[in-house]
């Protein structure tokens, strides 16, 4: 498979139907990368995915929290593992999600994760969290901010993007 750094939605649906039982997930140019998830990555996302919905449940917001839905930004695609999108988005979102979750995989390094954060960050989102299963920490990104670390029973806070969000760190990783 050639090596393109610039891949439309299209070009990955393509790839999907192409390799169907092959997982494909943009890096930080927006070039396919094969992906290997193990359980553990499984389990953390949805473990967030679980904390998000809890706290959207009752709430008048007009998000909802998903998996891997694919955002055009730009000219580049994103693929997070979990994001909190409006309700009303299109399809194929070209707004960054309001929350961008990357759950790190024995692939990624942590340039490559940091390079994604910085793009959510670009394109809009308010917070992201780069989540490391094996380390059971998570790197909390926002604009104007320095990233933070935070691991065991540190307190993960919504503050003013999403009020009332509250979990500790430890609560990501399964027992």
């Amino acid at each position: 498979m050639a090596v393109r750094t610039r891949f439309s939605i299209e070009d990955y649906i393509a790839l999907e139907g192409e390799y169907p039982d092959r997982k494909f997930k943009p890096d930080s140019t927006g070039a396919p990368v094969e992906m290997s998830p193990d359980k553990i990555h499984g389990f953390v996302q949805g473990e967030v995915l679980f904390h998000l919905k809890l706290w959207l449940q009752g709430s008048h917001w007009n998000y909802n929290a998903g998996t891997e839905i694919i955002h055009r930004l730009g000219d580049q695609v994103c693929l997070p593992d979990v994001a909190l999108v409006r309700s009303d988005a299109e399809d194929y979102p070209q707004d960054a999600p309001l929350l961008a979750v990357e759950v790190r995989s024995r692939q990624n390094t942590w340039r490559e994760m940091r390079a994604k954060a910085a793009r959510y960050l670009e394109y809009g989102s308010a917070m992201v969290w780069l989540v490391d299963p094996r380390r059971q920490t998570l790197e909390l990104h926002q604009p104007d901010a320095a990233p933070r670390a935070l691991a065991g029973d540190d307190v993960i806070e919504g503050g003013a993007t999403l009020p009332g969000f509250r979990v500790t760190v430890s609560d990501l990783f399964p027992d």
